[in-house]
């Protein structure tokens, strides 16, 4: 599967790049369906083999923010600003399962790299098995209370745990 679509330059609104031609060439669009597999890999893999996956594509470079939050299905996406770094909150994510609540990513103003990405995983979720996968990988991760830190290269994947909240509405009588 041909992942480099993963690793355009990020489209800024109300700026035409001309240099990001590479990926968006009519006959990627034609012939290309890698965008549509990793979709359907990102909503029906398991929990623990998204983990792995998602830590595969950020050794592969730094992967566009856009493209990697359109992977998770047509979801609704929150901008914040903090000094430095633009906060994406990824929510309404397609998994049949329900096994992933949100996703957070902090990205550099300046470069529009990732460095952090949250996966806030729903509480019924065997983050047990997520630990196990990673160190059959052979893959490092320290343990912080209700979840993982995977840290590599400038960047880092943090899993955690999240009671699923549910919305009661009040009744005045």
């Amino acid at each position: 599967m041909n992942k480099n679509f993963l690793y355009s330059k990020p489209s800024i609104i109300g700026v035409l790049d001309s240099d990001n031609d590479e990926f968006n060439d009519i006959a990627s669009w034609l012939f290309d369906d890698s965008p549509e597999l990793m979709r359907k890999k990102f909503r029906e893999d398991s929990l623990d083999e998204l983990v792995t996956e998602i830590i595969d594509i950020f050794r592969g470079g730094n992967p566009n923010f856009q493209e990697l939050a359109g992977l998770f299905g047509m979801v609704k996406i929150e901008e914040g600003q903090q000094v430095g770094v633009k906060i994406w909150k990824v929510r309404n994510i397609e998994r049949p399962a329900g096994d992933l609540n949100k996703i957070e990513m902090h990205i550099d103003d300046q470069s529009l790299i990732i460095n952090k990405l949250y996966l806030y995983i729903d509480e019924s979720s065997d983050l047990q098995k997520i630990k196990q996968k990673l160190k059959f990988d052979r893959e490092s991760y320290q343990d912080i209370s209700g979840g993982l830190i995977f840290s590599e290269k400038g960047f880092s994947i943090i899993i955690i745990k999240e009671p699923e909240v549910h919305f009661v509405k009040e009744v005045s009588g």
